[in-house]
């Protein structure tokens, strides 16, 4: 990192002001587009529980994003908004964090530039403010790396900050929590320098806190729910067999993600089929989308061929090493095919630790970490049925972050630092002119949220008795959260998946209504249909049970 304090760094200033514009400018749009993903109102419905208020919660998940958000609820503002600017401020939080990351390895103007790029991808743009979790997560993600690399290079006291910000990461999104794996490796490979501040007791006291943590964090699940829901999670993320196909994201193709990573990067506009399906992976990528990849492609070589510097191949081992970490590749890709994706990892980091302990040289160490970044992410990610374009996003920095490190690598090689801003410049430019093209194509209201709104407005001008009716739907946590009241989920297609009937599951928990968002079903056996919204495209329908109305 160059030598400076953050108060002269006016470039820091600017990237503060600019991402506040630029993600004020996200959640105007994302407050038009409204709310149509599954987790999300369930997020919502959360921070409604912790606001003291419940209309149906699902504890299960991270809590991070919603303790936040509940906070604004208690203040009065009960809004999709309130949330969509939780998420803003930690998108913000994010580009700073990025920035100050990339310091460690380039100028200033690169990681300025590089945190601009990073923000305008297309796969980013489409999540940023959306209110999922995967962007805050990597938010506290990035700063919990940022602190351990400061706590390695300058001071231990920032150990704390950095495991205390994983926490926040992990309980924003479990998965998130392998950026731990992360953290470790990098003070595995600086274990030269940690053994200089490691005493008995700090170590100790280090350790004794975090298990206080980890017990209290637990006692407080296990008493309100009888079980600590990450743990499941690992074991489901663990063995796919866990997984059915029921689920709407069950995918088995291991490369669905680098097929369309394109699209990720850089789409010209969102595809129509975004609302119904709200996967990217329907868009057109631009020309900029594959020059970014080949470019990071360029930078990942170019780590590769400092293996092979002429210092590394004087080591009198250097071939036997080399056929040693052949073999581990091998065994790599094996044991991803054919064993568990957890071997997978454990295999990978081993890998990478053993290239920086037997050659060192020309190996930058933040390189490590970014390729140790990209292929923990990839493997976990590629491996699970399960597969939704926003959960790669992580891997987003790295290859970012390799596009700079290439076009650094082209300036040095010409010998004229002009050269790679000229390069970050023109795709930067490219960037702003795609962005603004997508961003518009995608800030329209979902037409299925407003047939959604326009149903349960309906249905509270029906009943004026509705507060106390039971009530079902196939999208309840939607339902919920539109009526302020809790909504049972019932999917006739998980139902079925499990030899039960719609009809049996309404008596079962006595519904008078059922509102069948997106299972398009004919009819329902007691029951009558009292709302149908005549649209072709996103079918709607309410039913009454039989003997009111």
């Amino acid at each position: 990192m160059e030598n400076y304090t953050l108060k002269e760094d006016k470039l820091l200033y600017l990237l503060v002001i600019v991402s506040c514009v630029y993600t004020g400018i996200l959640v105007y749009c994302q407050n038009i587009i409204g709310i149509d993903y599954w987790d999300i109102f369930v997020y919502l419905n959360n921070a409604m529980l912790f606001a003291h208020i419940n209309i149906g919660s699902q504890l299960s998940v991270p809590p991070v994003l919603s303790l936040i958000t509940s906070i604004l609820f208690q203040m009065g503002f009960i809004s999709e908004l309130s949330l969509f600017c939780v998420s803003g401020a930690l998108f913000v939080f994010l580009m700073i964090g990025i920035y100050l990351l990339f310091n460690y390895r380039f100028p200033r103007k690169y990681s300025f530039i590089a945190s601009l790029l990073f923000s305008m991808t297309s796969l980013v743009v489409t999540w940023a403010v959306s209110g999922s979790n995967d962007l805050p997560s990597l938010a506290f993600a990035v700063w919990a790396l940022l602190f351990t690399i400061k706590a390695v290079e300058e001071d231990s006291k920032y150990y704390y900050l950095a495991f205390g910000l994983f926490l926040l990461s992990f309980f924003t999104r479990f998965t998130g929590g392998f950026v731990l794996i992360v953290m470790i490796s990098y003070i595995l490979l600086n274990m030269d320098s940690v053994k200089k501040q490691v005493t008995g007791r700090n170590l100790t006291i280090f350790i004794l806190f975090f298990m206080l943590v980890f017990l209290v964090i637990g006692a407080v699940y296990y008493s309100y729910q009888g079980g600590i829901p990450f743990i499941k999670q690992f074991i489901e993320v663990s063995n796919s067999n866990q997984v059915s196909s029921v689920n709407v994201g069950y995918e088995l193709n291991s490369f669905y993600y680098l097929e369309h990573l394109p699209k990720f990067i850089s789409s010209y506009s969102v595809n129509d089929l975004y609302f119904s399906s709200l996967s990217t992976v329907y868009n057109t990528a631009t020309p900029l989308a594959y020059v970014i990849l080949i470019l990071s492609t360029l930078g990942i070589l170019t780590f590769v061929a400092n293996i092979n510097s002429k210092a590394n191949r004087e080591d009198k081992l250097f071939r036997e090493k080399i056929l040693a970490l052949g073999v581990i590749s091998i065994f790599i890709i094996i044991s991803y095919s054919h064993i568990s994706y957890l071997v997978t990892e454990i295999l990978f980091i081993g890998l990478m630790l053993l290239l920086y302990k037997w050659l060192p040289n020309k190996i930058n160490k933040i390189d490590l970490l970014m390729i140790l970044w990209m292929g923990i992410f990839i493997i976990l990610h590629s491996y699970h049925p399960v597969k939704v374009d926003r959960y790669i996003v992580t891997i987003i920095i790295p290859i970012i972050y390799f596009m700079i490190l290439a076009a650094d690598s082209i300036g040095q090689h010409l010998k004229n630092k002009k050269t790679t801003i000229a390069i970050l410049g023109i795709i930067l430019i490219l960037m702003l002119a795609f962005n603004a093209n997508y961003l518009q194509s995608i800030t329209h209201e979902n037409p299925h949220t407003a047939e959604e709104k326009k149903a349960s407005q309906w249905l509270k001008d029906y009943d004026d008795n509705l507060t106390n009716e039971n009530i079902s739907s196939d999208r309840g946590v939607a339902f919920s959260w539109y009526l302020k009241k809790y909504t049972y989920t019932t999917i006739p297609r998980v139902l079925q998946s499990n030899n039960e009937s719609l009809e049996e599951k309404l008596n079962s928990i006595n519904a008078k209504y059922y509102i069948d968002s997106t299972s398009n079903i004919t009819g329902i056996e007691g029951y009558h249909r009292i709302y149908t919204n005549n649209n072709r495209e996103y079918k709607l329908a309410i039913y009454e049970k039989d003997g009111y109305g």
